[in-house]
């Protein structure tokens, strides 16, 4: 087996009913329901239009830092809705698309692209509706020569994500659910959303219940110091 060069076919995918469920959810409530530990970090920023959401199935690609063979591999590969997602070692210098690419992505309806690397041709990409993650840009192209994989295990924004995984894209950011976990979190994020608009509601019309600020800090020891008299006092 050609470790480090393979193509893996054929990853599962996310069936439809629940890609357009997780489609009405915010991508942090999400996030919120898996301990907060599966957003990307910040870095990773939507770069082409604001307002589209992007939901659909990983095809994951490993790449050699600075390189985009397998990344044209995978926009080949990849089906309607698909959510490709690459892992660069890290790689600042070289970008890894343009609009050629780009252009290729939006034309077999791809459900979006993440890179944990730059992008180039930004001037027409951030007028593009189809999702483009990245962590910035550069003039400066990449090689195409390999190795590289897909569809096996990746990391990208520091989060590890396997093919066929649900890739969750709003204007914050991306978040990642594994297949395994998929039931168990649309139900809890559902419930969470509704919650979550109650205390919006709540909090316009100034009636949200803020106590729980105080009970935690009198529970972690908090003291309070009156600035004006000069001395601690024991509570508020």
């Amino acid at each position: 087996m050609a470790v480090g060069l393979r193509v893996f076919m054929n990853p599962e995918r996310v069936d439809a009913e629940t890609i357009e469920a997780f489609r009405e959810l915010p991508g942090s409530n999400v996030a919120d329901c898996m301990g907060r530990m599966s957003g990307m970090h910040s870095e990773i920023r939507r770069l082409s239009k604001n307002g589209f959401k992007m939901v659909g199935s990983a095809i994951t690609v490993k790449v050699r830092p600075g390189d985009n063979l397998m990344l044209h591999k995978a926009l080949d590969m990849a089906q309607e809705g698909d959510v490709i997602v690459v892992s660069n070692g890290g790689d600042r210098s070289h970008s890894l698309m343009g609009e050629i690419m780009v252009r290729h992505a939006e034309f077999r309806k791809l459900g979006g692209i993440v890179l944990d690397g730059p992008i180039r041709d930004i001037d027409t990409i951030r007028n593009l509706e189809i999702p483009i993650y990245a962590t910035g840009t550069t003039p400066a192209g990449p090689y195409k020569e390999g190795p590289g994989e897909i569809n096996v295990n990746i990391t990208c924004g520091g989060v590890s994500l396997n093919p066929g995984d649900l890739v969750i894209g709003d204007d914050d950011g991306v978040v990642v659910v594994p297949r395994e976990d998929l039931e168990e979190v649309l139900k809890s994020s559902i419930e969470f959303n509704k919650k979550d608009q109650s205390k919006i509601v709540e909090s316009m019309a100034g009636k949200l219940n803020r106590s729980w600020v105080d009970k935690s800090l009198a529970e972690k020891g908090c003291e309070y110091i009156d600035l004006k008299a000069g001395r601690k006092l024991v509570s508020e």
